[in-house]
């Protein structure tokens, strides 16, 4: 790829450079903190390739945002569409969102960062109703399970929130020195405590 198609408003690359450059800045820095010049210089493009492509800052951002939620969707629809039990398909659901959640740890970052800040440190963006989405499916789950009797009664809410937050520590810096255990076996693992807890017993013969 010639520096000319980097630098052209039209040119390919630059739409991605970018899109990797906002990723890094935007965790690092901060939305606020980071200028244009920043994301130029580390995208090595020029001002009217962020222009043509995103229109200013504020549009990149929701570009970068918007395709990590594309990528998470296909992610999720594929683990919908699997058959079995309620568990395996919790299973499942929380392997899409590792899956997602590693692919993109910067943006991870930034998102956390918006919802501790100030308002307006960012374009908005309705993190709290993506997250309730995730938590609405996982709870679908398991009032699946207690309606075919794989699972006890239980508070559907707490379950998928206990579900969820095993996907948070697995995707999450890594704290401890365990370098056998990788984050999906550590989600495995979570997830085998909290559905072994969430089974009925078996029936006495």
């Amino acid at each position: 790829m010639s520096r000319a198609e980097d630098t052209e408003p039209g040119g390919e690359g630059g739409r991605e450079r970018l899109l990797r450059a906002a990723g890094h800045l935007f965790a690092e820095k901060g939305y606020a903190a980071t200028t244009v010049r920043d994301l130029l210089r580390a995208a090595s493009v020029t001002a009217p390739v962020l222009y043509y492509h995103f229109g200013n800052k504020e549009g990149l951002w929701v570009a970068l945002v918007r395709e990590v939620m594309a990528t998470f969707d296909e992610a999720l629809e594929r683990s919908l569409a699997t058959a079995g039990t309620a568990a395996e398909r919790i299973r499942c659901y929380c392997r899409a969102a590792l899956e997602v959640r590693r692919a993109y740890p910067s943006l991870n970052r930034v998102l956390w960062e918006i919802l501790a800040g100030p308002p307006g440190a960012a374009p908005r963006f309705d993190i709290k109703g993506e997250f309730g989405r995730f938590i609405g499916q996982l709870g679908g789950f398991v009032d699946e399970g207690v309606a075919a009797g794989e699972f006890r009664r239980c508070d559907t809410l707490h379950a998928a929130l206990v579900c969820a937050g095993c996907v948070d520590v697995a995707a999450g810096p890594r704290l401890l020195d365990a370098p056998e255990s990788s984050p999906e076996e550590e989600l495995e693992g979570m997830l085998s405590i909290v559905l072994e807890g969430l089974a009925l017993p078996e029936p006495r013969s």
